[in-house]
């Protein structure tokens, strides 16, 4: 359950040593992760969530190493 912020476009890791974990959509940040202080707070699953989209080309060119 806890990596369910992992996989979210709106999570993010703060610079405040005391609380590391952020939200964009709803504008918390927390010592846990957002989705455990949500679910602590309204008692539901995160309604917000929506999955991180990668941006990944890989090209087969020429030699990696």
């Amino acid at each position: 359950m806890e990596r369910i912020c992992n996989n979210c476009q709106s999570f993010y890791i703060t610079y405040k040593k005391r609380f590391p974990y952020g939200c964009k959509a709803f504008g918390i940040i927390s010592k846990n992760t957002p989705y455990l202080q949500i679910k602590q707070v309204s008692g539901t699953n995160c309604a917000l969530f929506s999955k991180k989209v990668k941006n990944v080309k890989i090209k087969n060119k020429g030699r990696l190493a």
